[in-house]
């Protein structure tokens, strides 16, 4: 009698290793479905972001605006508010982030982020990331963003914002 298979690979699996590897693969499954189906415990709980400077607040830092601030739906995973100023710069966003800032700085910094030690050790803002100042600082495991377009008073501006955005963190 001639066997069918070629190579040990090919060869038929015993009953009782087949059964310890199934089993196995299941623990597997039920651990990563029980993993993915909870949210990691080190995500940071997020504040809302509108409530971290007030209108008024605001208002001092960038002059009017057209209407109220504008919350992002947090289900759509981006956490932010958006402003409009009746004049001067076009918006500016909050938005909050986790993760870690050195991996922000590597793929937002620019060639020459500027650090700003008065928000963190590694807190940083990017003067000119596609025509905005970006400017990243963290609190306990949250990432604040503020962002607006490029103009004279814009880094003073984003930090103003940052520093009653930060107290409220």
């Amino acid at each position: 009698i001639c066997p069918l298979w070629k190579t040990d690979a090919m060869k038929p699996i015993n009953r009782r290793s087949q059964m310890r590897h199934s089993a196995g693969m299941l623990v597997l499954l039920a651990a990563a479905a029980v993993h993915f189906a909870h949210p990691a415990h080190g995500a940071p709980a997020f504040p809302d972001p509108c409530k971290l400077i007030t209108v008024a607040e605001m208002q001092q830092i960038v002059g009017p605006l057209k209407e109220a601030p504008k919350g992002t739906d947090p289900k759509s995973g981006e956490i932010s508010c958006g402003y409009e100023p009746s004049k001067g710069p076009r918006f500016v966003d909050i938005a909050l982030h986790d993760g870690e800032l050195s991996a922000w700085k590597k793929r937002n910094g620019g060639k020459s982020p500027v650090a700003l030690p008065e928000f963190g050790s590694d807190a940083f803002v990017n003067p000119d990331f596609n025509d905005y100042a970006d400017l990243y600082a963290k609190k306990g495991a949250v990432i604040l963003r503020v962002t607006m377009p490029k103009g004279p008073q814009s880094i003073e501006a984003v930090k103003a914002i940052a520093r009653k955005a930060l107290a409220r963190l």
